[in-house]
């Protein structure tokens, strides 16, 4: 069995407060005097993190500025805490935009704290079979360990990192995780102001949790109780105590949307994010970014891919026999607008086996322009109608309704559209909140494709697909079919493994 795929949620504030504070005796400035221990300590932890443990999912977790629910229950909640130092505010908004470059997702929801938020969405993890390691040193994330959720408590020189299951957490505090929103209700915590039991420590706290298993119970027996102090603590304060226990049970439902797929993890923006390090005079972290950069190249280098460009009639015609023959066949349009009924098509890719295909290149900046082009987009489409329009083909890719209606306009008919990756995936798992090729080829296959702004950028400096160069669009478009038909071929077995085969062959499909 292949191991589960893991999402680890960083507890943003607390680590970047913990950043600070390690260098407040030494704290690093720039030059020009900009505090940046923060920063450095932030990111630092942040690369060591994905280099020891290469995380499939990522995200960094914030408190938000609003009033939470607990402010409502207890107008002193968190009253005690002293106001973040000046120097380190001012590095909040460089550290944002700094994380915005690392392309993890940032998520926060007014009216809920970060451990809410991480609690929540490592709950709905359990549903896409995602186990959850939250990174913090908080002991009240210990209430959420279970088989698929455990606390990651980040080491430094003094100590190893800690990874907390629920036999580590029976092991450091004596009672198992289903008893920690109990125990904490009994002991407080004066950072957050929880008032707690007066005259009820940690000690005590297991002692009574293990005799009368919940705080109701040790509330109830409280008279029994011999140790006088916690006695008359439980006695004369159950208010109190059920008030901090409603303070510390963390929220399992937070009523924010769920996008998993954007916490895969994915490729830096590493020439910026080199930038900026150099502007705040933090080059030690460069290096990093090489790493980072290595080991996505290692990735994307040991997969030995055959892939080549067809650019004359007679390749053609040889190909077309080569595809007739194939027992499925992956194409995918490259085009100028994602509107079908006004893109002109730039090209055209295919893929009969894992890592082969060919791109066959219509619009693309190194062309001739030649009056009596003999492979021309009408010479192209002529030869290929007939292999599009045989019904013995059996086409896949994904969302193949787009290039079926492109090719409409050029009055030819798709006549066999066997199997559609997205459509598939809709069915095998109907709650994701995208389905996209680049997110379905992690999923299936651990890979990491080549994004499309790699190729025309974004915002106002886009381009035209039809402005890439030919060496590069053809390793794109191919790879687009290529791993298109990779997944085809697994969901093909999950749909049978999940007797979803007859609803999608003669109901989703036809439809």
């Amino acid at each position: 069995m292949s191991s589960p795929k893991r999402l680890f949620l960083i507890d943003g504030m607390a680590l970047i407060y913990r950043s600070h504070f390690a260098l407040i005796k030494n704290p690093l400035m720039t030059s020009d005097g900009r505090y940046t221990s923060a920063i450095f300590g932030f990111m630092n932890s942040l690369f060591k993190l994905l280099k020891d443990e290469d995380p499939d999912y990522i995200a960094i977790v914030l408190d938000s500025k609003e009033p939470t629910f607990r402010h409502e229950l207890f107008t002193d909640y968190k009253a005690t805490r002293e106001k973040m130092p000046d120097e380190l505010v001012e590095q909040l908004n460089p550290l944002f935009q700094i994380i915005d470059h690392t392309n993890i997702p940032m998520i926060k929801y007014p009216g809920f704290e970060a451990d809410d938020i991480m609690a929540t969405v490592a709950q709905k993890a359990k549903e896409i079979d995602v186990q959850t390691y939250i990174v913090t040193g908080d002991k009240d994330m210990m209430q959420v360990v279970d088989e698929d959720i455990f606390i990651y408590s980040p080491g430094n020189r003094f100590k190893p990192t800690t990874i907390y299951n629920k036999d580590k957490v029976v092991e450091k505090w004596g009672i198992p995780p289903e008893k920690m929103v109990d125990y904490l209700a009994m002991v407080g915590d004066s950072s957050d102001n929880v008032p707690g039991v007066n005259g009820v420590g940690a000690k005590t706290a297991v002692k009574l949790l293990n005799e009368y298993g919940t705080l109701e119970g040790s509330l109830q027996n409280a008279e029994n109780v011999k140790n006088k102090r916690a006695r008359e603590g439980l006695m004369n304060a159950k208010d109190l105590a059920y008030l901090s226990k409603e303070l510390v049970t963390l929220k399992l439902d937070v009523p924010i949307e769920m996008h998993f797929e954007s916490m895969i993890r994915s490729s830096m923006d590493t020439d910026k994010l080199s930038d900026i390090f150099i502007d705040l005079e933090i080059k030690s972290l460069i290096p990093s970014l090489s790493l980072h950069e290595e080991e996505e190249q290692k990735l994307i280098n040991n997969i030995d891919k055959h892939y080549k460009v067809i650019q004359d009639i007679k390749s053609l015609k040889l190909l077309i026999d080569s595809l007739s023959a194939s027992k499925f066949v992956s194409f995918d349009l490259e085009t100028t607008s994602v509107q079908a009924l006004i893109a002109d098509i730039v090209g055209i890719s295919f893929s009969i086996e894992a890592n082969a295909g060919w791109y066959i290149p219509v619009v693309y900046p190194e062309k001739d322009e030649n009056l009596f082009d003999d492979f021309s987009l009408d010479i192209i489409l002529g030869e290929l109608k007939i292999l599009f329009e045989n019904p013995k083909v059996k086409f896949c890719g994904q969302n193949l309704k787009y290039d079926a209606l492109v090719l409409s306009n050029y009055n030819i008919e798709v006549s066999n559209i066997y199997f559609d990756s997205m459509i598939a995936e809709h069915l095998l798992n109907p709650d994701k909140n995208s389905y996209k090729l680049d997110y379905l080829a992690i999923d299936y296959l651990g890979y990491n494709m080549v994004p499309i702004e790699d190729l025309i950028g974004k915002g106002k400096n886009q381009k035209s697909m039809a402005e890439v160069p030919l060496n590069d669009i053809s390793q794109y478009a191919i790879e687009d079919a290529d791993i298109a038909l990779q997944i085809c071929l697994k969901q093909m077995e999950r749909l049978k493994e999940n007797k979803l085969e007859d609803y999608f062959y003669n109901i989703e499909m036809p439809l």
